[in-house]
């Protein structure tokens, strides 16, 4: 079983009611590179995560947090704070929406070594990073830079979700430090939204076709950047669909029409379930089917982690308007 490295933070999500009425919910332990490997590793996957967690009983419960997902971690342990994101329930098929408190974290003030890096890798196969992480610290950016040069001498493939999060960093320099990346990615996830703010593109498209907007956007994406795969998440209100390109041969997905209860993970449940469909050989009909149902289902369930069986996945049924 080839082997993938995550690198990434895990944050103690406290879900609450409401902005209005803030009334504890839940609480748990989540993040985008811990949601696309807990899929990963439910799939018998070697998976392995590489973070910094403070040096105390909530980071120790983090640790063992992850072997019961059976996720090998390689933790540091450091003296700052663990991360937090609040997540406040939505109604209506609106975005979930998320307040952060992750500044000064552990995670952020964790600067790996290359040779360190070189020792991690050189057993693995693929790497999952995300854009969010070089938003934390000057630290967060001199690691994924190191982590995509060594992986890139090693051939370890790139797996990168942009992910951009306009409440950490500005879109000027999410563009600059993304630009530093971009054609050294294997595997990329995004979605239209995304790459026309970040690289000014500009389409025009109607609101009929659901996958109109991402193809153009796409087209005039890959004029400067050369990507093999890219996979996008598409939303329009209560509607879902996915598009992949790959070599530039676009696969769509049906189209999903259904009560979306919380989006958090939901596009980590499609990183993983693409690249799960890639490892296991499928076609990409396939692969489309699949990881558009794994998509569809994440926005069922509160919660940041997929924990559906593959069978449960490929049998979901909701209302198609395709």
């Amino acid at each position: 079983m080839q082997k993938i490295l995550g690198y990434g933070e895990i944050m103690l999500r406290i879900s609450l009611d409401s902005e209005i009425t803030p009334f504890l919910k839940s609480t748990n332990f989540g993040g985008c590179e811990l949601n696309a490997l807990s899929f990963l590793s439910q799939r018998g996957y070697d998976c392995e995560f590489l973070s910094s967690f403070p040096e105390n009983l909530i980071g120790k419960e983090i640790k063992a947090f992850l072997k019961t997902l059976n996720i090998r971690s390689n933790i540091n342990f450091g003296k700052e704070r663990l991360g937090i994101y609040y997540s406040y329930g939505s109604r209506n098929n609106q975005p979930t929406k998320i307040s952060y408190d992750r500044k000064g974290s552990s995670f952020s003030k964790y600067l790996i070594s290359k040779t360190e890096l070189h020792k991690i890798l050189k057993d693995k196969k693929y790497v999952i990073i995300s854009g969010i992480t070089p938003a934390l610290s000057q630290e967060c950016q001199k690691n994924i830079l190191n982590l995509i040069d060594t992986a890139k001498l090693l051939n370890v493939k790139i797996i990168y979700d942009i992910n951009y999060r306009p409440t950490l960093w500005s879109i000027e320099e999410c563009r600059r430090f993304n630009k530093k990346i971009l054609n050294h990615v294997d595997f990329l996830f995004t979605n239209s939204k995304t790459l026309r703010d970040l690289f000014e593109i500009k389409v025009e498209f109607n609101d009929v076709d659901m996958f109109q907007e991402s193809e153009q956007t796409l087209n005039k994406f890959f004029k400067t950047y050369n990507i093999p795969c890219v996979g996008m998440t598409i939303r329009k209100n209560n509607k879902l669909a996915t598009m992949i390109n790959y070599q530039k041969t676009n696969f769509k997905s049906q189209i999903f029409e259904i009560n979306q209860i919380d989006r958090v993970g939901a596009g980590d449940s499609f990183l993983a379930s693409v690249i799960h469909g890639i490892l296991s050989n499928w076609d990409f009909k396939k692969i489309i089917s699949f990881s558009t149902s794994s998509f569809a289902i994440a926005h069922t369930f509160k919660g940041d982690v997929n924990q559906f069986s593959d069978i449960e996945i490929i049998n979901f049924t909701t209302k198609s308007i395709n």
